[in-house]
């Protein structure tokens, strides 16, 4: 049983119509005991969120964006979903350039990636995929929370405060 199937069994969610059991998040069919589906809906909603935070995005916030994509990549590496990219010894060199120059020519190479001084190294994450094959429905909802979080902790506002105000304004 994989620990997204324990953690469904553990929570009391509801079994669904085929056998398997209902998200207690947002009432996705999981399917079967031991396989995780994630949910395309609930998909939607997440990439709705991160849109909505892209356009009520504080102009007086440290960092800013130029996409939504961009924004994403920021906020699931911020929320821990992220692996490392590269490190890079610094010697030698002002540490408030270096990063000012990591960031620079990955914007400039189109990428996503955040770089981060731990003492003398210049660390670079990255941002893991969201993949449908590489992340479970269980771990996805648990990074839309951690998402919205961040989100909270960086605008004041909730991700999901932030998307209902777009809808009702649509």
């Amino acid at each position: 049983m994989s620990n997204a199937s324990k953690a469904l069994a553990a929570s009391g969610a509801p079994q669904s119509r085929n056998g398997g059991q209902s998200c207690p998040h947002c009432g996705c069919d999981v399917g079967p005991a031991g396989k995780s589906v994630r949910s395309v809906p609930q998909l939607r909603r997440y990439f709705a969120m991160i849109k909505a935070a892209f356009h009520h995005w504080p102009e007086t916030a440290d960092r800013q964006f130029a996409s939504a994509d961009e924004l994403r990549a920021y906020l699931q590496m911020k929320a821990g979903h992220r692996e490392i990219g590269a490190t890079i010894p610094l010697t030698g060199m002002n540490k408030d350039r270096a990063v000012f120059l990591a960031e620079a020519a990955i914007r400039a190479a189109g990428s996503y990636a955040l770089p981060i001084l731990h003492g003398d190294t210049l660390v670079i994450f990255k941002p893991k995929s969201i993949a449908f094959s590489k992340l479970s429905h269980t771990e996805f909802c648990r990074l839309s929370d951690d998402v919205s979080d961040v989100i909270f902790n960086e605008t004041g506002q909730r991700g999901e405060q932030l998307l209902m105000e777009t809808e009702a304004a649509a």
